[in-house]
C-alpha cells in the first residue's frame, strides 16, 4: 500500500468512525443529534455514560478516546471533511489502539512534512 492509498483509507474510516462516534454520542447522553453535545449541561470532559469512551467537547466540536489517547475521534460537526491536523490526530488515535497496519503509517506518523504532502496529493490539495 502507498502511503496515498493509505490516507485514502484513513480518511474513510474517519467517516465511518464519525457517524459511529455521533451513535454513541445519542445513544448514551440520551440526545436527539450528537452536536446536542455543545450544550452547556455536557460541555467539559466526562465518561461517555458507562462506556471505556470519554469526550471533551471544544468549540464546534468533540473529542472521543479511550484513555491514553486510544482509538476515537476528534471532529467539528460545521465540517464534513477532516483537515490535515484532525486526520492525522485520528491517524495517530487509530494507531495507539493497534487498529491500522504499523507498516503502512509509520512514515506518514514519524515525519510531518511527508504526512502533509501525502495528505494534499490524497484529497487534490495539491
Amino acid at each position: 500500500m502507498t502511503n496515498t492509498e493509505a490516507v485514502i483509507e484513513l480518511i474513510g474510516s474517519w467517516h465511518a468512525t464519525k457517524r459511529w462516534a455521533e451513535s454513541l454520542i445519542c445513544k448514551h447522553l440520551d440526545i436527539e443529534t450528537a452536536s446536542d453535545i455543545l450544550g452547556q449541561e455536557y460541555r467539559g470532559k466526562k465518561q461517555l455514560g458507562d462506556t471505556n469512551w470519554y469526550y471533551r467537547t471544544h468549540g464546534v466540536g468533540v473529542d472521543i478516546s479511550k484513555k491514553g489517547n486510544k482509538g476515537g475521534i476528534d471532529f467539528d460537526f460545521n465540517k464534513d471533511f477532516p483537515d490535515s491536523y484532525r486526520l492525522r490526530g485520528f491517524m495517530i488515535k487509530q494507531f495507539n489502539d493497534g487498529k491500522l497496519i504499523k507498516k503502512h503509517y509509520r512514515e506518514l506518523l514519524q515525519d510531518e512534512k511527508v504526512w502533509l504532502d501525502v495528505y494534499s496529493v490524497a484529497t487534490g490539495q495539491t
